[in-house]
């Protein structure tokens, strides 16, 4: 009865600790965003974002198609007319309806609703990956301070990389989240959603390992333990829907870290781990049909299968990542002995030594999407860290300085980034905020235009389009909108005054893709001139494009036209 009382007294410390973690990470990295919020005025508006601008209003359009009653996905970054693909960025599309139930699409508070939306999100998304990890790492330490030291690390860890920003480059842990925890809980919540549910369908596997027990009977035999271990696994089935749903990519990471599971757990225990295999069978085959129903949707259709083709994400040098992840890489070596012997009686650690190993591998597959390869794997390295500075020194003095120091060093990258952050939403700029004429000319847009119609702006403008307004700008996002470094050139040269009339025209009218020649751009009905745009005209010119569109707006810099 007193180890039962000191165990519970023990997990409630743990978990009123990990509490208290997660509120101060959750207020800390939303000081940020509200003093962004607060420089807002009469001349900027805030984007609702401090990184990654370009994909945040690409957030917000994907929302911004639920709110207008979409369901089904499809590229309004690019002009092409193509079939939408349902299942397809459900978490911002799902929230996007239930805020166009509340405000329509057409109101100018629309886009602040699902700012406001976004980072709701943000919060419990957050909220959910950190208690999951906590208990996802309490299935591997029971120590409360070496625990709380792996959680810290999982979140807020990073490593050296930060040395490269002198030398101009930037580091993994600034633009890599899949490799690490604080992009993640900063500002992509669906990618929280899908680590939270990736780590909780591996405890459910977990606990599916540990079969019950009844007195006076073989629980291997028992119908308990079958009815134990198959709602587990579906159980876990189900959570890895949600990291399907949320990434489809990551399904293949998904079953890449389970066959390294097994692979390792073969190899620790010298014999083929059945059990573990049936179980991981069971859950990664819910999910199975999924995985070919979006291999088949992506390569079927000839949009997305321009999109996913130039999705390009490779990774970097190897000294990129051994700065990146060497001040946990070197105490988590010291922890590989520890769960190498564990894992000769209880499975689940062989999963540590699996990820770790397989890891360096797959982010260097000839694949487009290398660095995504990379997803959670700062989890099993935080552990084994964790592990590792225990058994680095005897000393509890010791023990307890190397720790702090381990950490401290750790958090520096996620210092600078929060610290960074702060700097760039105390002055108002772009991208972070945009101007309220720009803004005002989107709404008066978004009022008069039928959704869908075609825009063309600068590169920096189109981005910014579907955030506010329901039309489609002929390039706006990298690899949202179709052989996009075609359509940026003829962006420029439309503008620099570099286009014969004929070339004009068929700009205005069709432009077929040469990757995929059934694509072909729907016309150009709007044309924003601002700022942005009149910078690129060639200084003591006018555009020589005026006489053939109408003016049908012009306030605060920004000017309208229709064809």
């Amino acid at each position: 009865m007193r180890l039962s009382n000191l165990t519970c007294r023990c997990e409630g410390v743990v978990k009123r600790r990990a509490l208290i973690f997660a509120l101060l990470l959750l207020i800390l990295t939303t000081i940020p965003y509200l003093i962004a919020w607060v420089q807002q005025g009469e001349d900027w508006r805030f984007s609702g974002f401090l990184f990654g601008v370009e994909d945040g209003n690409s957030y917000l359009g994907k929302m911004r198609l639920g709110g207008r009653g979409v369901w089904d996905f499809y590229l309004f970054y690019t002009p092409e007319s193509h079939d939408a693909v349902p299942l397809v960025f459900l978490p911002y599309i799902l929230p996007g309806q239930i805020v166009g139930a509340l405000i329509p699409e057409t109101d100018p508070a629309h886009t602040t609703a699902l700012i406001l939306t976004f980072h709701v999100m943000r919060l419990l998304c957050t909220a959910l990956l950190i208690f999951v990890l906590d208990r996802f790492i309490g299935a591997f330490i029971r120590s409360e301070k070496t625990r709380f030291m792996a959680l810290a690390l999982a979140t807020i860890g990073g490593g050296l990389g930060w040395l490269i920003t002198f030398t101009g480059t930037l580091p993994p842990d600034f633009y890599i989240p899949e490799g690490f925890g604080i992009l993640v809980i900063f500002g992509l919540p669906h990618l929280a959603l899908a680590r939270a549910a990736l780590l909780g369908g591996l405890l459910l596997i977990f606990k599916s390992l540990q079969a019950p027990k009844r007195q006076g009977e073989n629980s291997e035999n028992s119908s308990l333990v079958t009815h134990h271990f198959l709602l587990t696994s579906l159980l876990a089935g189900l959570c890895w829907l949600i990291v399907g749903l949320s990434v489809p990519f990551y399904l293949v990471i998904l079953y890449c870290i389970l066959g390294a599971w097994g692979l390792a757990a073969w190899w620790r225990q010298r014999r083929f781990p059945f059990t573990l295999f049936l179980r991981c069978v069971i859950g990664a085959g819910i999910t199975f049909p999924l995985f070919l129903y979006y291999t088949a949707a992506f390569s079927s259709n000839p949009a997305f299968a321009v999109w996913s083709a130039q999705n390009l994400l490779p990774s970097p040098s190897p000294l990129q990542y051994i700065l990146a992840y060497s001040v946990i890489g070197i105490p988590a070596l010291f922890g590989v002995g520890w769960a190498w012997r564990r894992a000769r009686l209880q499975i689940r650690y062989a999963l540590l030594l699996g990820w770790v190993i397989i890891v360096p591998l797959l982010v260097y597959l000839p694949i487009n999407v290398q660095r995504r390869m990379a997803e959670a794997v700062i989890v099993p390295l935080a552990i084994l860290a964790a592990v590792g500075i225990e058994a680095w020194t005897k000393a509890r003095t010791r023990r307890k300085w190397l720790a702090r120091g381990l950490i401290v060093a750790t958090c520096l990258s996620t210092a600078m980034l929060l610290l960074g952050s702060i700097v760039a939403a105390s002055s108002p700029h772009r991208p972070l905020f945009h101007p309220i004429g720009e803004v005002s000319a989107f709404n008066w847009l978004n009022n008069h235009a039928q959704p869908d119609e075609v825009v063309l702006a600068s590169v920096e403008t189109g981005n910014v389009l579907p955030a506010y307004t329901h039309l489609r700008p002929f390039m706006g996002h990298g690899p949202e909108t179709l052989e996009w470094q075609h359509k940026t050139a003829l962006i420029e040269q439309f503008f620099r005054n570099q286009m014969s009339a004929g070339e004009r025209e068929a700009l205005y009218n069709s432009i077929c893709l040469e990757s995929a020649p059934t694509l072909c751009s729907a016309p150009i009905r709007y044309l924003i001139f601002g700022p942005l745009e009149r910078s690129l005209v060639p200084e003591g010119e006018l555009p020589n494009w005026t006489g053939e569109w109408t003016l049908i707006y012009d306030e605060g810099g920004y000017q309208i036209y229709e064809r």
